[in-house]
């Protein structure tokens, strides 16, 4: 205990890298007494950490190759049959007798048996459920003691293609085989491990939540307390400058605050996120301390209304359904900018806070405001909810229930529908105190026969509900993610039932550039919760995880891309789209751009469509693992793809756009495009108003047009702003280039851009027969400086800086014409970076 004073409600760690761990075949742990003190069993233990995942700590201890450089993933698949004990000896000081300790476990996934020096302390099971029991009579005072955890085999359960009906644990499936995530099937003590020091009384659960006024001026808050060995005991706490006071009932108060004129919590781009500090004191009869909790909670109003039921731009089509998924938020109608998180990592015990940081900062870097939390993967851990509410990110919480593919319905059985009964009650009492969550889901794409998305009437479904409308009565409910109307946003959905597209998934690829852009001209879902485009990862992680003799080809007759990401293998489309590519950086760089622009563009779409559409959520933020070929806008180490950047100006405070038929041009008279803006913040007038500049380029820099548009306000509806027509007749050049401009008129300030590259055939090979053009670059303080030297433009340059400290870019993946210059920010260390185009081979560049 380092000499420290222990006080009654004080936790002492019982985590981090001083455990030992070791495998065992069956029952041999119990033959060779493994989890006493006097155990002699003395051999092959190996240094572990905790919170941490076994495979984690066999790679740390080269028991394993490094599963994540290519095929070694398969050299694992052996771990989770094996039993490992985990133990560790800690030391308890004489004067801490006579308190009550109690033993948490926040999670061991999957099963175990516990044991304090040798004694067995019951089993646990269930990745989800905490763990805890009171070890007072039980510990040796003024020694050491041995906590020992029997993690056993990982139960047997259906990878992604499988029969959902045959799911019978509620544990993360993403493991056992996904289509961007091997087959690394997770155990561990996965959560942290403490021991609470209390008097004789204990809270046991702190429940806040809040409503507002009609105009927001007054807020009243409930703070719900349950506890334990309450009798004669009190509460008292504080919320902000707060002070409150509550008298226990049979463990039980209820404290309501009336506060005037609060401070709101506002979601990201809308305002400050303020939480105000909470805490919570239990005393005993004598008036001390016996239990503490601190938390911090928003006091923010959540509502989700009807949608429009016009859909904009489509005079033929009105919504034959309603749905209510417009989010409200102290009285503003918000666009979710959202995404789709999955585990930061298939070893998610292992996972080090500060990637959870890097990953939300980027979020909200990029304007997200909402996150979907999968239900293959994790009901995460409490810092990626306080995390996301200090960042103004809302979470979508699924339970962990997931589509199959050979059948998509949940198990009804008794026994099946009384554990997610029990994990249900369980998880909504641990997540419901976070200012973040905003939506319960129960599963993801869950299906009946007829492929239609599973309503409420569904009994396991209607368990789970029934739980999130008894605990957590403010916070939004579905039943599944689509929810329906119809489940796929497809052609053949919107030509037979255009009005019945309410919430939707999919497509996951790039349509082509005939097709993509017609998919999403054509959009009428008011709700798009999964969807994407395929990429191939980033120049450095190819590198860091196959080797070179590897790299070709790129394609699924390639057993390593095969293993990693052959579901979004796009080597087909890019070779259609850019020609006969035989280099791998021309493949890769080209499936990133295809990545980038399909996926900036199925935004856009959406976005237009504001508030018939109230939000997006593209497959995916982020990867669990380092493939080759991902949906994902981030690589696996945390390192935005091109396709960040598409979303980013999407999800920006301003935003400029246009819509057009086709990147390809072949066969048409004319470049066409209608322009629209509109805003992420509140509907805003500048003085003097707006406008639109747009220009269409040659790649040697020639502005073959340039037309200036005029707007007084721009609003989070999407207002059309004009149209551009250049005709094509006249014109040699193979490639083109439109940018677009965003500025208030009083000072020529640039709110928003962007930028869409034509082509006149019907492919965009002219773009790797391009010449290579000079460049001036150099290192600042602030970022990088780029100068185009050259003859030709240097098409969509990509700043990274993948080694030591990262960097966030504020501008990326942008084209440099003839004589322009440009400092790209970032914040970071930086001392030196890469830089590449699509035309231009990548450099390193240093101060």
């Amino acid at each position: 205990m380092n000499g420290k004073l222990i006080r009654p409600a004080d936790r002492i760690d019982l985590g981090g890298t001083d455990w030992k761990m070791k495998e065992f075949v069956g029952m041999d742990w119990i033959w060779r007494d493994s989890v006493k003190q006097e155990s002699p069993d003395v051999r092959w233990w190996y240094p572990a950490s905790v919170p941490g995942s076994v495979l984690h700590d066999l790679m740390e201890n080269g028991l394993v190759p490094d599963p994540y450089y290519e095929l070694n993933s398969r050299l694992a698949e052996w771990a989770p049959e094996r039993t490992w004990v985990y133990k560790k000896e800690f030391y308890i000081p004489e004067e801490l007798e006579g308190r009550q300790i109690t033993l948490v476990f926040e999670g061991i996934d999957y099963s175990s048996e516990i044991f304090l020096n040798g004694e067995s302390l019951g089993k646990q099971e269930g990745m989800f459920v905490p763990w805890s029991l009171n070890i007072s009579e039980r510990l040796q005072y003024g020694s050491n003691n041995l906590l020992a955890v029997v993690l056993e085999p990982a139960p047997f359960e259906q990878p992604q293609v499988g029969k959902t009906s045959l799911v019978t644990t509620h544990k993360s499936r993403m493991t056992y085989w996904w289509d961007f995530c091997p087959r690394m099937i997770h155990q561990g003590i996965w959560q942290e491990v403490y021991l609470l020091v209390n008097g004789g009384a204990r809270l046991t659960d702190v429940y806040l939540h809040s409503s507002l006024s009609e105009g927001m001026s007054e807020a009243e808050v409930s703070i719900e307390v349950e506890a334990e060995g309450t009798e004669g005991c009190r509460l008292e706490g504080s919320f902000g400058e707060h002070v409150f006071t509550g008298i226990l009932e049979n463990g039980r108060c209820t404290v309501v605050l009336h506060i005037d004129n609060p401070r709101l919590w506002w979601c990201n781009g809308q305002g400050e996120p303020y939480e105000y500090p909470v805490e919570v004191r239990l005393l005993d009869r004598l008036g001390e301390v016996s239990d503490r909790r601190t938390l911090a909670w928003g006091i923010r109003k959540i509502e989700f209304l009807p949608n429009e039921e016009t859909v904009p731009g489509r005079g033929d089509v009105t919504a034959s359904k309603t749905g209510s998924f417009t989010l409200c938020l102290n009285g503003r109608k918000v666009y979710m900018n959202g995404y789709n998180w999955v585990p930061a990592d298939v070893m998610y015990g292992a996972v080090p806070e500060d990637t959870y940081a890097r990953l939300i900062r980027l979020a909200r870097e990029a304007g997200v405001n909402i996150l979907r939390v999968w239900g293959g993967g994790l009901i995460e851990r409490d810092i990626f909810y306080r995390m996301c509410a200090q960042a103004g990110i809302l979470v979508w919480q699924e339970f962990i229930l997931s589509s199959s593919g050979i059948d998509n319905t949940p198990s009804v059985s008794e026994a099946y529908k009384e554990l997610m009964r029990g994990q249900a009650e369980s998880i909504i009492r641990q997540k419901r105190g976070f200012t973040a969550l905003a939506v319960w889901c129960g599963g993801n794409e869950l299906q009946d026969e007829a492929g239609m998305p599973l309503s409420e009437e569904h009994p396991l479904l209607q368990v789970m509900g029934e739980q999130v409308k008894r605990l957590d009565r403010d916070r939004k409910w579905l039943p599944t993610s689509p929810s329906g109307g119809v489940f796929l946003n497809s052609f053949e959905n919107l030509e037979k039932c255009p009005g019945e597209l309410l919430d939707v998934h999919g497509p996951w690829e790039h349509q082509g550039l005939e097709k993509h852009c017609e998919l999403y001209n054509q959009g009428t879902c008011m709700l798009h919760s999964e969807f994407g485009v395929e990429g191939m990862t980033n120049y450095e992680a190819l590198r860091k995880t196959t080797a070179p003799e590897h790299f070709l080809p790129a394609s699924k007759d390639n057993a390593y891309y095969f293993h990693r990401g052959a579901w979004w293998n796009n080597e087909p489309l890019v070779q259609k789209t850019f020609g006969s590519l035989k280099e791998i950086e021309k493949i890769r760089k080209g499936s990133q751009f295809m990545q980038y622009e399909g996926l900036k563009y199925a935004v856009e779409c959406n976005r237009r469509r504001a508030f018939h559409n109230s939000g997006t959520f593209p497959w995916q933020f982020n990867e669990p693992y380092p493939n080759l070929y991902c949906t994902s806008s981030l690589d696996y180490y945390g390192n935005p793809k091109p396709a960040y950047y598409g979303v980013k100006k999407i999800y920006s405070p301003y935003l400029v756009n246009a819509s057009f038929d086709s990147a390809s041009l072949y066969g048409q008279e004319a470049l066409e495009a209608d322009i629209y803006m509109a805003a992420n913040v509140e509907a805003c007038v500048a003085p003097g108003g707006y406008e639109v500049l747009a220009q269409v380029y040659t790649m040697d820099g020639r502005t073959l047009m340039a037309e200036c548009f005029s707007s007084d306000k721009a609003a989070m509806s999407a207002a059309k702003v004009g149209n551009i027509r250049l005709p094509l007749e006249k014109l040699e050049e193979e490639l083109l280039l439109l940018r677009l401009f965003l500025r208030r008129k009083t000072d020529g300030s640039v709110l928003a851009e962007n930028e869409y590259l034509f082509t006149r055939e019907c492919d965009l090979g002219a773009v790797f027969r391009m010449e290579e053009p000079e460049l001036k670059m150099a290192c600042l303080d602030t970022g990088v400086e780029i100068e185009n030297l050259g003859k030709t433009a240097a098409l969509f340059l990509f700043l990274t800086r993948e080694d030591g400290n990262p960097v966030y870019w504020k501008e990326n993946y942008f084209t440099l014409l003839p004589g322009e210059k440009r400092i790209a920010a970032g914040e970071g260390e930086l001392k030196e970076a890469s830089v590449q185009a699509l035309n231009v081979e990548y450099r390193k560049i240093r101060r």
